[in-house]
């Protein structure tokens, strides 16, 4: 490894060490000729444009070869021995568990769209559903459902169905204007800010500086059903928010499964990142719990995920922290290495105990610049 990064950086200097003869070849010919040979001297500036984007191509490219030579370097610290039966200390859990939820009469029902489970060790722990639901006829039907790891551990919960002709519609919550926001958070040591992806769409961040707003947290991309992809408001966002005068963060919406899958992602990030300044850690926001069961993970391979995410980030320059839910900070998240949290819990006042230097208080803030809701967050500045 050592070698191949030797390697890798004496082919950058002898690149530059090519551009430097390229510019006095330019320099020579132009003080020589002088005006007598325009034309030879700007066909030499075109020569070595091209030949100093091509340079500029490459070095970009050995760049992030050798940041990605380092990282797989890195990489091995968090990749574990396999977990095995005789580690399976603890029963499976539900992630996500509703004691009541409602079908449409005459829709298909399937368990996996109302829960999300998994284990400690155990992929794919089973799950025995007793009782029917007929989406037919209206009525409750009750439900019970038990997981089952492959060390014997079980863990049994109640649902009742019900079959109704309308499901009732969300409310959407209550909305929260930043103004009082501000009055409740803002001291002395906390700075107001909020998070934005395509959903919010144009944004005027002018309206939202002048509001009292100081930073903002963007959506830089995500993976999404096995496929990449970048927000198509962000470089919008990053632009403007830099613009006008606002603190930047980047967040990362993420659905990977493997060290493999993180690994390319985090490349494919810092391609679109391109090595912009931010002002907080890049987030890694995984969500998908309702159904985690399909990616056949265990509680041990997600947190590999997250650990492999910051080790990637770390070696291209850039901090990393955790975003997530109260509930999954508590039920599925070590955080070994206690790399800084973002916490979301909506309530006036959380009672979360474990660290956390942000907090994303809630998600029906209205604030001047933004036609939709938006979160609202507190950065805790001492911590």
């Amino acid at each position: 490894m050592k070698n191949k990064i030797i390697t890798i950086i004496v082919f950058v200097l002898n690149i530059v060490l090519l551009a430097g003869i390229v510019w006095s070849v330019n320099v020579v010919m132009t003080d020589s000729n002088g005006e007598q040979d325009i034309m030879a001297e700007r066909t030499m500036e075109w020569r070595t444009e091209g030949i100093m984007g091509e340079i500029t191509e490459t070095a970009a490219e050995l760049t992030t070869k050798l940041a990605a030579a380092i990282t797989t370097e890195r990489v091995t610290e968090v990749v574990t021995e396999e977990l095995k039966v005789e580690d399976d200390v603890a029963a499976p859990i539900f992630l996500t568990f509703a004691n009541t939820v409602e079908v449409k009469q005459g829709a298909e029902f399937d368990i996996h769209d109302y829960v999300g489970y998994g284990d400690d060790v155990d992929r794919t722990p089973e799950l025995i559903v007793e009782g029917e639901v007929d989406t037919s006829v209206l009525g409750t039907y009750p439900l019970t459902l038990t997981l089952t790891d492959e060390a014997g551990h079980s863990t049994s919960e109640s649902m009742n169905v019900n079959v109704v002709s309308e499901i009732t519609p969300y409310s959407g919550g209550e909305k929260e204007a930043f103004d009082t926001f501000a009055a409740n958070y803002k001291r002395d040591d906390t700075v107001l800010g909020i998070d934005v992806s395509r959903w919010q769409e144009d944004i005027d961040f002018g309206q939202v500086k002048n509001a009292g707003c100081d930073f903002v947290i963007i959506r830089i991309g995500g993976y999404d059903d096995g496929s990449q992809y970048e927000d198509r408001y962000y470089k919008t966002n990053i632009q403007n928010a830099k613009a006008a005068g606002l603190k930047v963060g980047i967040y990362w919406h993420a659905e990977e499964s493997s060290v493999e899958e993180i690994k390319s992602n985090v490349a494919y990030m810092m391609g679109i990142l391109a090595g912009e300044k931010l002002d907080f850690p890049i987030a890694y926001d995984w969500e998908d719990f309702s159904g985690f069961e399909k990616y056949e993970m265990n509680l041990h391979d997600i947190n590999t995920c997250f650990e492999t995410f910051c080790n990637e980030v770390e070696a291209y320059g850039y901090e990393a922290c955790l975003y997530s839910s109260k509930n999954f900070l508590e039920k599925v998240w070590t955080n070994e290495k206690e790399h800084l949290v973002w916490l979301a819990n909506y309530t006036a006042q959380t009672t979360y105990a474990g660290k956390y230097y942000m907090w994303q208080q809630g998600n029906t803030g209205r604030i001047a610049g933004i036609s939709t809701d938006v979160d609202f967050n507190v950065w805790y500045t001492g911590r």
